[in-house]
């Protein structure tokens, strides 16, 4: 019994021991779980690598901002970014897959349900991508590449190209597409594609952005796409990203940083009135391959706003296109179309009115024999019987004569105070809409201070030679004649715009509260006004759907040494060949302006002539009557008139079916001989060149209005 109790007692012992063991064992795990709890919990960092094993894998992506919009006044899209993809396939996908670990039996089952899907896909995509190919077509791509032994291109095998996101989401739902990226091979590539629903036009204004990669400096950035890229490009962000087996996806709450999307831009264009002026250029130089291109610019009276800006030049296929920017880029001696500069000047000045006379002593300046008589003023003598023009007439039929002797005489003793008036027009200014052309060259005004001035320039400088004159600064000027002396300045952004919110506002700025008088304005549109209707513009012009005022100009272009060769004449190659910038600008309706224009055309190095009075006023009046079609609200002043100005009766012409008389315009020049048929209601046809030899239909006897007279020059 005893010996049974000590039995016990030791084994109590034993136990009790093993019991303190565990106790202790217990007391030291617990103490090491609570160090490592602190542990984890303010010290420890996961190794980068174990999480990655049992997380989805995690990347940071950078995401790109939306380009802004570039919008005409209307908010009609000029330019929009819209997102265009790619998709490539993955032709072996799960092949190998197929094969791990499964018996044949298995492998060919599941391989041969994968094509059936892919089957079904194939006979789906001629009808979602439209792009011509038959179903058999995709299909047979794709099993031949993935039953190719090769691995080269069967793993990225192009499938669709350039299509847009509803597209996309279409073939997203097709039998194994649907599948996600990593069962079906589906490879999504994102295309930044920039798009112009209205094509070319504007298209030098509107420009692009090429960014050259490798060089970055020969990027290209030209028009409002280049110079504006820093508003419209936004700003890109960064977010996290997760790989799961549908695809990336992204990982919620994980942006580091906000994209910014880029702002949007609303301009001062009329697409309609940019489409108007562009196809009335194209028309009117399209099939004279002696013209090398043109420019257009039409603004808005009151506030100089641009509605349209064209620019068209020959490649070297003799194709038309937007290449340069003329209207801005492209300054040079404007011709007789800054005569009405000369005339504002004279006018201000107090010098002149329009119904005072001048000798015109045979179109001579005595003091300077060197220059050529003006054969303007010897035809206006011999048909008028007169030695006598009143600067009206003058302005009229262009005289050059009549504006060398008026600024000889008022300024030939102060021609600074001359030129001070064309500074004080703005002419030196570059007004380029931050749209600077590269070999572009700026505006100048000659200086009577200068070594580059002679006793000639002051004349030269009055008939629009030795004064170098955008497009853009001629229209500027003649615009502030249509606006009452009030200068604006042009310009081509409306505002800066969030999801339609403008943040920034830009607007019409007055350059000269008044540049001149109401009524020098008055007799420089009155003056204007008889050129289209009288003068050397009333031949296209007269006839237009409302009363414009405006002026011809041509100018002999200076040649470069290459061109010229051995000639000794500036303006003339050794062959007797020339360039030419021919222009006409003005406003209209004349009596109350809505838009002021100008149409310049630059000719080849030829030995055919280009006038302002031809192709520039004939793509003038077609846009006039286009814009009246347009919107012929802005004209029903004219319509609810009674009568038209009286100096214009005389060109209303005679009713339909009534006979007219046949002018005799043999003699005379082509100009004058086109006026002459033209007013008497019948169409010309020419050829040749210099004085009228004969006339198809015998001046004198009468033929119905409308019939063709064809005129041979020698």
């Amino acid at each position: 019994m005893a010996r049974r109790n000590e039995i016990r007692q030791e084994d109590k012992h034993r136990i009790s021991k093993i019991l303190w063991f565990l106790y202790c064992i217990f007391l030291i795990l617990s103490l090491v779980l609570i160090i490592r709890i602190v542990d984890i919990q303010f010290f420890w960092e996961p190794d980068p690598d174990t999480v990655s094993y049992f997380q989805p894998a995690r990347y940071e992506n950078k995401t790109k901002p939306e380009r802004g919009t570039i919008m005409d006044m209307n908010g009609k899209l000029l330019a929009i970014s819209t997102p265009l993809y790619n998709i490539n396939m993955d032709c072996a996908v799960l092949k190998d897959e197929f094969r791990t670990g499964k018996t044949p039996k298995m492998t060919d089952s599941l391989e041969r349900e994968w094509k059936r899907k892919a089957r079904l896909m194939c006979n789906e995509l001629p009808k979602v991508l439209k792009d011509g190919k038959t179903a058999d077509e995709y299909y047979n791509l794709i099993i031949r590449n993935r039953e190719s032994e090769t691995l080269r291109g069967r793993r990225n095998v192009p499938i669709a190209k350039n299509i847009d996101h509803s597209t996309y989401l279409k073939l997203c739902e097709l039998p194994l597409f649907n599948e996600g990226q990593f069962k079906s091979g589906m490879i999504k590539t994102e295309v930044d594609t920039r798009q112009y629903p209205y094509g070319t036009l504007a298209g030098r204004v509107i420009g692009d952005v090429r960014i050259n990669q490798e060089n970055p400096e020969e990027s290209r950035y030209l028009g409002l796409e280049g110079q504006y890229d820093y508003i419209l490009r936004g700003k890109e962000g960064t977010e996290w990203m997760k790989r799961t087996d549908k695809g990336s996806i992204t990982d919620p709450d994980s942006t580091i940083v906000e994209v910014e999307h880029g702002k949007d831009i609303r301009t001062t264009l009329d697409i309609d009135i940019q489409d108007i002026a562009d196809r009335a250029l194209r028309r009117n130089i399209g099939d004279d391959q002696e013209i090398e291109g043109g420019c257009v610019v039409v603004l808005d009276v009151k506030t100089g706003a641009v509605r349209a800006m064209v620019n068209l030049q020959r490649n070297s296929k003799g194709e038309l296109g937007e290449y340069f920017n003329m209207a801005i880029g492209r300054p040079g001696e404007p011709g007789s179309i800054f005569k009405a500069v000369t005339l504002a000047t004279l006018l201000e000045d107090g010098k002149v009115k329009l119904s005072q006379t001048i000798p015109t002593n045979h179109g001579k300046i005595a003091e300077m024999p060197e220059i050529t008589a003006d054969s303007y003023i010897t035809d206006w003598e011999r048909n008028h019987k007169t030695s006598s023009i009143s600067i009206q007439d003058g302005f009229k039929i262009s005289s050059n004569y009549v504006f060398r002797r008026l600024v000889l005489d008022h300024y030939g003793d102060k021609p600074q105070k001359f030129i001070d008036k064309l500074y004080g027009y703005k002419l030196n200014n570059a007004y380029t809409f931050d749209l600077e052309e590269k070999g572009g060259t700026k505006s100048r005004i000659p200086d009577p201070g200068t070594s580059e001035w002679s006793r000639s320039t002051l004349p030269s400088t009055a008939i629009g030679y030795s004064v170098m004159e955008t497009p853009l600064n001629i229209v500027t000027f003649y615009n502030t004649i249509a606006n009452n002396g009030k200068m604006m300045k042009p310009y081509l952004i409306e505002s800066q715009e969030v999801d339609g919110r403008v943040v920034k506002k830009f607007g019409p700025e007055i350059l000269n509260a008044s540049a001149f008088s109401k009524a020098t304005a008055d007799s420089l549109t009155k003056a204007l006004t008889m050129v289209t209707l009288e003068g050397t513009g009333a031949t296209r012009l007269k006839n237009a759907k409302c009363v414009v005022a405006g002026k011809t100009g041509t100018a002999r272009v200076a040649l470069n040494t290459a061109e010229r060769g051995k000639s000794s004449d500036a303006y003339k190659s050794e062959d007797g060949k020339r360039k030419y910038q021919a222009t006409f600008g003005g406003f209209f309706p004349a009596d109350a302006p809505k838009y002021t224009a100008i149409v310049t055309v630059y000719s080849k190095l030829s030995d055919v002539s280009v006038y302002g009075s031809s192709t520039p006023a004939l793509a003038f009046k077609e846009i006039v009557d286009d814009l009246w079609a347009l919107d012929p609200s802005w004209g029903n002043i004219y319509k609810e008139r009674a009568k038209v100005p009286e100096m214009r009766t005389q060109f209303i012409g005679t009713q339909k079916g009534e006979k007219i008389p046949v002018p005799n315009v043999i003699g005379m020049g082509l100009m004058d001989a086109i006026y002459a048929i033209e007013n008497n209601g019948y169409k010309c046809s020419h050829e040749g060149m210099g004085h009228v030899v004969s006339q198809s239909l015998k001046a004198g006897e009468t033929y119905k209005k409308g019939e063709t007279i064809k005129i041979v020059l020698k």
